[in-house]
């Protein structure tokens, strides 16, 4: 959505809905023993609740039925894909909610339409104003020049703090491009789980959110979990020792391909990459007026026979991607120009997308994956070759050396932040 704000010259603005889950309207009796030093009549006697409570089971429900309601009675309605988005059209002009919890995010025009809606909100609920969009679930965000940049910087330097890195030396890379070559068993188990639990669901917090370029990294130490080894505990420092050498570089949203502005997509897998089992991983992106809007890394579930048949879940994953945000762009009014190019760097998967007829090497490849050909030859994608050396999607499948991963990082929209901070 800020990509989006972005391109369409709009506002970011933020409310906070104070104790939210007061405001929910129970349907069924609930009752409670009245409070120590508050007891009315009889101590043993109990309060019937009118209104929901924090602690209650179906406190988030009915919250959320009761935000529901109030937003729907202001003419918005819920998109299709995605339920905590809403959105209100008139004469063209479009306003969006997004709904977190308690925290709504305000995407507007004019300093007006955000009024307003700060004016209806106030007759039914607390509120606090907090202006602009400025930080979001540890997520920093800033407007420059136009364009929405997003950032974990504060959130990295209490990750350096908590795990005694902020002193540690940097690396150029979140993993050794070799880490997957090591056998795990040539290094010892972890005495204790839960630190490398922690750092690694940290990790992918913000690999999620603004760095794509850690996100292979942390997948693959994220399936180690249960067992993690000495070695293991080594790499995940290792992200934190490259995060601190990039701790100045934020995601940039649109506006970044002046020549590129509709929806595009990088889909690329390593073949048999982990010597643990030989599955194969996958990744893909997607970008939107230049600027990632969205990406994911994750290990194919099946082992795959060859190389083309890994490029080939992997197409089929990303494909999945599409039809989603095809209707999501639909909701949010954007026009896309169909057939959606995607771009792959293995022309036999490409070729097999063209073929009348099922070959003998490909029939064992599971029939859910031939739904790819269906969305080419409907016309709703269009596989483009792409050599390897431009393959974006290449830093989301293996760990790369470092002038790789810093010419692809740099292509998918991590730049440096122009505003100097101490840690």
């Amino acid at each position: 959505m800020l990509t989006l704000a972005s391109i369409r010259k709009m506002l970011a603005k933020h409310i906070d809905i104070k104790t939210a889950y007061l405001y929910g309207q129970l349907q069924e009796e609930i009752y409670m023993r009245q409070p120590p030093g508050y007891e009315i009549g009889n101590q043993n006697d109990v309060c019937r609740l009118r209104r929901s409570l924090y602690g209650l089971k179906q406190a988030a429900r009915v919250w959320n039925e009761r935000i529901d309601s109030v937003l729907k009675a202001m003419g918005f309605h819920q998109s299709q894909a995605d339920p905590c988005l809403y959105i209100k059209e008139a004469a063209g002009t479009y306003i969006f909610l997004l709904i977190y919890v308690d925290d709504i995010i305000v995407i507007c025009s004019t300093e007006t339409e955000f009024a307003n809606i700060v004016e209806t909100l106030n007759g039914q609920f607390k509120i606090t104003v907090m202006g602009d969009l400025k930080l979001f679930l540890g997520i920093q965000v800033r407007l420059e020049a136009g364009q929405y940049r997003i950032n974990q910087r504060a959130y990295l330097c209490r990750l350096f703090e908590k795990f005694g890195m902020k002193d540690a030396k940097t690396s150029k890379v979140p993993m050794d491009p070799g880490f997957l070559q090591q056998k795990e068993e040539a290094s010892e188990r972890l005495d204790s789980v839960d630190q490398y639990q922690s750092l690694i669901g940290a990790l992918l917090y913000v690999a999620v959110s603004t760095r794509p370029d850690i996100s292979i990294a942390t997948s693959i130490l994220g399936r180690r979990v249960q067992a993690p080894t000495v070695a293991d505990w080594n790499e995940a420092k290792r992200i934190l020792r490259y995060l601190k050498h990039t701790v100045d570089l934020e995601l940039c949203l649109g506006h970044l391909g002046e020549d590129n502005k509709q929806l595009e997509c990088y889909v690329d897998a390593d073949w048999a990459g982990d010597i643990s089992d030989r599955k194969s991983s996958s990744g893909y992106l997607f970008k939107f007026h230049g600027g990632v809007i969205d990406w994911s890394c994750r290990k194919q579930k099946c082992v795959a026979l060859s190389s083309t048949e890994a490029e080939y879940i992997a197409l089929a994953e990303c494909l999945q991607e599409v039809l989603w945000i095809r209707k999501l762009m639909d909701d949010i009014g954007e026009q896309l120009d169909f057939p959606i190019p995607v771009k792959e760097d293995n022309q036999s998967c490409i070729a097999l997308t063209k073929a009348d007829r099922n070959e003998k090497k490909s029939k064992h490849i599971d029939t859910k994956y031939n739904f790819v050909k269906d969305l080419v030859h409907q016309g709703v994608v269009r596989l483009q070759y792409c050599p390897s050396e431009h393959m974006e999607a290449d830093l989301l499948t293996k760990p790369l050396p470092a002038v790789k991963l810093k010419n692809l990082r740099s292509a998918i929209g991590i730049k440096p932040i122009s505003v100097e901070e101490e840690c």
